[in-house]
């Protein structure tokens, strides 16, 4: 008895030193590929989200800095683990303003996730790619917004598309209602995603501003994933330039007790923590306070269903010095000086196949709307207030 007792001690004691003596985790020859991206979204004076797919599992990191050689790497880690996954998306922050960063995404295939020992593979990393993080001290800010594409035509998209300069823009804002209703990954791609980023070419943010047609469908709870922002909800600010950008999320159509949404619609008490937010934000945010101008990017003009109170909408939004709203949802061009409504702003509705192009200056806000004919059907320009 005493000898079985001192030889499962010895045992026991060895199991330590047995395991540290073994091979490390299995390495399989097979690597990823990159299928979608990367692509560039949710920029700010200091941060930058970047997004991108792969063909198989997968734990991911960001290779970035100031030059070529690179030197940082971020990855995230929720709940203290890497991410496995097809879908990537990492946040860069504390980034300087004004600054040019060169970056990588790198992914390492994950063969198998057991509990002990999992089974990877190689990593694959993608080309060098560019971007400039968005500057307040900046003297100008330029960029283009479309909205309300969702006949999903991937041909009638790319004309909308060509109406844009990408060398001049720093960045494209698509107001919304980009799909009839989102049903799965390969039309999210397929029909926005994919023709869009291509154009961004790794290098230039996409800013997306939800639709209430972004609310409905099976895939549309998985939306955010591959749109994520640095606040974590549909709403967020940002500055560039001499504007405060104030994104808003418009929601549905109408109230949740209607049968069309099956009672699966809470859109009422999150329009109100949207609302608490921007409240929030009004009375805290210095910048919304010095910025030259401030800019609302929404979808719908009427800030969308908030169950009959758009007054206080109104009056938060003149509080906040509000110059300008951008929105679409109309389908038409529509403009509404400042003045009326009990508005101290004013409000330029961009219609489909139309293409707003703004410039901002310390001074003026000046906004031209063409259509896929090259014709200008709108021109609007808003000086800075004395």
């Amino acid at each position: 008895m005493r000898k079985m007792i001192l030889q499962v001690l010895l045992v026991a004691f060895m199991i330590p030193s047995l395991l540290a003596q073994q091979k490390s985790y299995l390495i399989h020859d097979t690597r990823p590929l990159i299928t979608e991206g990367p692509y560039l979204v949710s920029p700010s004076q200091n941060g930058m989200t970047i997004v991108w797919k792969t063909d198989t599992d997968c734990h991911s990191r960001v290779e970035y800095g100031e030059t070529e050689e690179l030197g940082n790497v971020t990855e995230v880690f929720p709940h203290g683990m890497l991410p496995v996954g097809t879908t990537h998306s990492i946040r860069l922050t504390n980034l300087i303003p004004g600054q040019a960063y060169h970056y990588r995404v790198v992914s390492t295939r994950v063969v198998k996730l057991k509990a002990y020992w999992p089974e990877k593979g190689l990593s694959i990393a993608s080309p060098l790619y560019s971007f400039t993080v968005p500057d307040p001290q900046d003297d100008t800010v330029t960029f283009s917004f479309l909205t309300d594409t969702q006949h999903e035509d991937v041909q009638r998209l790319g004309v909308n598309l060509d109406l844009v300069d990408w060398k001049s823009i720093d960045f494209l804002v698509h107001g919304g209602d980009a799909f009839e209703a989102i049903h799965d990954e390969n039309q999210l791609f397929e029909k926005f995603l994919r023709p869009t980023t291509d154009r961004l070419d790794h290098r230039k943010p996409l800013v997306f501003v939800r639709g209430n047609h972004e609310m409905r469908g099976p895939f549309a709870r998985c939306l955010y994933d591959y749109l994520p922002t640095q606040s974590g909800e549909f709403y967020y600010s940002f500055d560039a330039g001499p504007v405060h950008f104030l994104v808003l999320d418009t929601g549905e159509n109408g109230g949740d007790d209607k049968s069309v949404y099956a009672g699966l619609n809470r859109t009422g008490p999150y329009r109100e923590q949207e609302f608490a937010w921007l409240q929030d934000h009004v009375q805290r945010n210095k910048r919304i306070r010095e910025a030259s101008f401030r800019i609302i990017l929404m979808h719908a003009p009427n800030w969308g269903w908030v169950n009959e109170q758009s007054d206080k909408w109104t009056k938060l939004a003149n509080q906040a010095g509000v110059d300008l709203v951008i929105a679409g949802h109309a389908h038409r061009y529509l403009w509404f000086p400042a003045g009326k409504d009990g508005r101290n702003f004013a409000i330029l509705v961009v219609g489909e196949d139309q293409a707003g192009h703004v410039k901002v200056s310390s001074k003026e806000i000046k906004a031209v709307v063409t259509d896929t004919s090259q014709k200008v059907v709108g021109e609007i320009s808003i000086p800075r207030r004395d």
